[in-house]
């Protein structure tokens, strides 16, 4: 029998990225708490796990720019596939806990931020930002103190035997976050899937130079997704993350990538991956490399 397959994510067992493992493998895995961001990438370039998860962006919030520049700053670590997650946010106490005793929350600072309507009308509640949502949870657990709430999901709840408070305290009944699965290497897809590709690409610091390393996007009718910019880590020095949408085999999807290699300053593949739809399992098998590796 085969060993499970090692997959590293963010926090404490009972995060959302959980649900992200269960929707893209199902059961047949081992999960692996992480720290932080940068301890999830490293413990799959280094060999410790087969797979890692992390949290891209979410529709309330925006991009998670914490996971962007870990993406940025590891290599070796390939993008495979990606899954959306519903997120609801609960505040959680011990149990018998009333909503009337809580003073103090504790949550991740993108959940907490998810949640802004609901703190601003308790403007009695004083958030506490730490590492996990999850964690939170775990630490009000052990406080056993109906002053003490985490704000966390229904299976953290259940995980650690705390009660629900207030259930679905997000902003919107739709906050949904997506998730990117990486591998240490980029894994085949089969032609004619619908893929996304994200690039990092880096340009030249002269005017237009962004608009001539993207034209090929539009010189070949690409749908572009999503372009986020973060710092390289020199002063006033920036990357950019570029997804766009194409089916696997298009040669215009070949070919933009050469250009794009081209024109800019520097390109990396991050990865090409099965873009996720409701309601599809399995399409971890899918999986990237069908482009050109540049960069």
């Amino acid at each position: 029998m085969s060993p499970a397959l090692r997959v590293a994510f963010q926090g404490e067992l009972g995060v959302f990225s959980e649900e992200a493992i269960q929707q893209l493998w199902g059961g047949d895995i081992e999960t692996v708490p992480c720290r932080d961001f940068r301890d999830v990438a490293e413990a799959l370039a280094h060999g410790d796990v087969d797979r890692a998860v992390l949290p891209i962006e979410n529709t309330i919030v925006g991009s998670v720019q914490a996971a962007h520049d870990v993406i940025d700053g590891t290599q070796g670590i390939h993008a495979i596939a990606e899954t959306v997650v519903a997120v609801h946010h609960c505040l959680l106490g011990p149990p018998g806990a009333q909503f009337g005793q809580v003073r103090d929350v504790f949550s991740h600072p993108i959940a907490l931020a998810q949640c802004g309507n609901f703190f601003r009308a308790n403007p009695r509640l004083t958030v506490h930002a730490v590492y996990d949502t999850a964690g939170a949870a775990v630490d009000v657990s052990n406080l056993a103190d109906p002053q003490f709430a985490a704000v966390a999901s229904h299976a953290s709840a259940k995980r650690y035997s705390l009660d629900v408070v207030a259930a679905d305290i997000e902003d919107r009944p739709d906050n949904q976050t997506r998730f990117l699965a990486f591998a240490r290497a980029p894994l085949p897809l089969t032609v004619g899937t619908p893929a996304r590709t994200m690039l990092l690409l880096t340009t030249k610091d002269v005017p237009g130079a962004l608009l001539e390393a993207l034209a090929p996007l539009a010189r070949h009718g690409v749908n572009v997704r999503r372009i986020e910019t973060r710092p390289t880590g020199e002063p006033w020095s920036y990357r950019f993350f570029v997804e766009f949408d194409h089916q696997v085999g298009d040669a215009a999807a070949d070919a933009l990538v050469a250009e794009i290699a081209v024109l800019a300053h520097e390109v990396r593949l991050v990865g090409t991956y099965p873009r996720w739809a409701p309601g599809r399992r399995g399409s971890i098998g899918w999986t990237s490399g069908q482009l050109p590796a540049v960069g």
